[in-house]
């Protein structure tokens, strides 16, 4: 996996693709806010920043999987339709 594949268009509309997908992503940032507006107090601003990083590597990781997969099953759905 070469750095151009982890920023490919088709990585964020596999994090996109469905419902399932969209909360796992849209929602553990919305945690993220959450957890930063009710403890921005006590935790070092530090923290929020590496937190954020974890879960922009992680979501970019399961995106290309995703994506992987995805392909794929357009592949075999192309072949079962020939």
């Amino acid at each position: 996996m070469s750095i151009i594949d982890l920023f490919r268009s088709d990585t964020r509309r596999a994090i996109n693709a469905t419902p399932l997908r969209r909360l796992a992503s849209f929602g553990s940032m919305a945690l993220l806010v959450v957890l930063v507006v009710l403890f921005s107090s006590t935790a070092p601003w530090w923290l929020w920043l590496a937190l954020l990083l974890v879960e922009a590597v992680v979501f970019i990781i399961l995106g290309n999987v995703w994506a992987g997969r995805d392909a794929l099953d357009r592949d075999l759905n192309d072949k079962r339709h020939r």
